[in-house]
């Protein structure tokens, strides 16, 4: 049976003064694929979805949404109120009841935390919460952009095993090559003012893409030689006059034929970022002992013993909320400790980069300005030049003023200046946000190289598996040397996964086990046997329902489609209820 399209995109234009997005760009999204949604920053990945959830208009084009579909998708504010518990919160946002809402929690590990405030929370489990009210609305279509930022492995997991188990469309957004890897089933790229979908995983893509890449060079190598060929004419004959319209002629075709080479813009992964090179050294670079960090009214993790040789590659992972940023921030002598000591060998200079220092960027000052103080005088203009470029600031960016940039190129800016400054110790606090998957690659590598000393947070596995050697847990109120390798990590983390879905797998009805029949009064079961009758009672209307709106669908109203829909899925919803109510 063939897949139904959800969602056709017919000659979509969009710009945003003369800076195209997109140009005549037609796509068909189809019901129940996975689509990993890639393109270079600014690509329009972002736009795309906000045209489709109706925040942007089209300038030209059609988006045609077929009637059923309903589309989910996280607000990028936090719609929370002080105070509020998550249940209320879900009751509040959703219109969900307590029941559904206890059933489905188990899916992000919140079955038991339903009573705590939600702003008490780790971005972490904030994001858990706000998966949780999307997916209580009952959406066949959602669309995720950056799901991952900021979220501990643990939620990432959590998410990518339920959308392993959707049975709806997914659109993903995400700088997270093993999140695109292990999740999607099609491949939608934006590029050039077009989309174009690929069926099959990123590795078929990918080996799609690097083929038609060899394509493109042995093309664009004979167009060279023949234009070589004719240039070597035009160089020999254009100043006879026999042969000067010849030449012209042939001027003309040379040019003519650039217009036929194909695009090279995908970055080899053979390039590098520069960092300047450090003397190396088989020695120390750091001794912690007996470490307490946290701020004056809270410890966070306390006696930490740990050793860093120069030219370790360490990653500093565990769930949010357990002090991971608050470890490098003392590391980085951004906090002091609260008891113990921070000890560097004394001749080797320490590079920060955090979460949030786009605060204390000099709004008033240019792109290549802020970039060419902050780093060394011996590094030149063309390594500024070429620095900027690998962070996805074009040429057209250097004379903008940092303040009219975005957060993320705020966030870029810093995290490039801290690559040039010739430190010997790179402390990299979530480094991988706000940029995109060839460019994390990239830096992966280009760190990987760098014969200095980098201790860094991240959660992107890609990133994690390229550069790690080494790890640290920071959890339970302290920090610990991990003894296995990232692989094993990751895979004990999944196994604790699976042995919490077995468990609730085994429970009649998962936490509302805890409020069964033969635990009630006889004024609680009376009011059971009154919510029995009351859902039966409409079950019977929505059946009616359903039944008038098949008929209406048979005589061609199309608007009667998306009412069906929404019908059989409180029917679905309301024959949950029943059924646990007669258990």
């Amino acid at each position: 049976m063939p897949q139904r399209e959800a969602i056709h995109i017919n000659n979509l234009d969009k710009a945003y003064g003369v800076k195209e997005i997109f140009s005549q760009a037609s796509a068909s999204i189809l019901e129940g694929e996975i689509y990993g949604v890639i393109g270079r920053n600014g690509a329009g990945k972002s736009t795309l979805f906000r045209i489709l959830l109706g925040q942007e208009e089209l300038d030209l084009g059609e988006i045609e949404l077929a009637p059923w579909v309903k589309i989910g998708h996280i607000p990028q504010e936090d719609p929370f109120v002080p105070g509020e518990s998550i249940q209320a919160f879900l009751e509040r946002w959703t219109g969900v009841p307590e029941w559904d809402i206890a059933k489905q929690a188990g899916q992000f590990e919140l079955q038991d935390r339903l009573d705590e405030e939600v702003m008490s929370l780790s971005g972490g489990y904030r994001m858990r919460v706000k998966l949780l009210s999307m997916i209580l609305m009952s959406p066949n279509m959602i669309l995720l952009d950056e799901p991952t930022n900021y979220l501990d492995l643990s939620t990432i997991l959590l998410l990518e095993r339920w959308i392993q188990n959707y049975s709806g469309t997914v659109l993903l957004i995400t700088h997270d090559r093993e999140f695109i890897r292990r999740v999607s089933t099609s491949i939608m790229e934006i590029d050039h003012g077009q989309i174009e979908t690929f069926p099959g995983d990123i590795d078929s893509y990918l080996e799609r893409k690097e083929l038609l890449k060899d394509q493109a060079r042995r093309q664009n190598q004979n167009i060279e030689k023949k234009q070589q060929q004719l240039q070597e004419f035009v160089d020999r004959f254009g100043a006879k006059a026999s042969k000067a319209k010849q030449a012209k002629s042939k001027q003309k075709q040379i040019a003519r034929m650039d217009a036929d080479k194909q695009s090279m813009a995908a970055p080899s992964t053979n390039v590098r970022m520069f960092i300047p090179p450090v003397f190396h050294k088989n020695s120390p670079a750091l001794n912690v002992s007996g470490l307490a960090i946290g701020y004056p009214e809270a410890t966070i993790a306390q006696n930490i013993r740990l050793e860093v040789n120069r030219g370790d590659k360490i990653a500093v992972l565990g769930d949010n909320g357990q002090g991971k940023s608050t470890l490098i921030k003392t590391l980085a002598g951004f906090l002091p400790p609260i008891e113990g000591e921070v000890s560097w060998t004394h001749t080797l200079r320490v590079g920060y980069f955090g979460q949030h220092m786009e605060e204390e960027l000099p709004y008033d000052m240019t792109v290549y300005e802020y970039f060419r103080a902050k780093v060394p005088a011996n590094i030149t203009d063309e390594q500024v030049k070429a620095t900027l470029g690998s962070f996805l600031f074009s040429e057209g960016d250097w004379q903008k003023t940092i303040e009219v940039l975005s957060g993320g190129e705020k966030s870029r800016l810093n995290l490039a200046q801290v690559f040039l400054g010739g430190y010997d110790i790179l402390l990299l606090d979530e480094p991988t946000n706000h940029l995109d998957v060839e460019t994390v690659e990239i830096m992966a590598a280009s760190l990987a190289d760098f014969v200095g000393t980098v201790l860094f947070v991240s959660h992107d596995r890609t990133f994690v598996n390229s550069l790690a050697k080494g790890i640290w847990l920071v959890g339970d109120g302290t920090v610990q040397k991990y003894p296995g390798t990232y692989q094993e990590y990751v895979w004990s983390l999944e196994q604790g996964f699976l042995a919490s879905e077995k468990k609730r797998a085994q429970s009649t009805v998962d936490t509302v086990d805890s409020i069964s029949t033969s635990q009630k009064s006889p004024d609680e079961q009376k009011q059971r046997q009154r919510d029995l009758f009351q859902a039966k009672k409409e079950m019977k209307k929505i059946e009616r329902k359903i039944r008038d709106l098949k008929e209406d669908v048979r005589l061609g109203d199309i608007q009667a489609q998306a009412k069906l829909f929404e019908q059989e899925e409180l029917w679905v919803k309301v024959a949950e209820h029943i059924d646990w109510l007669e258990n």
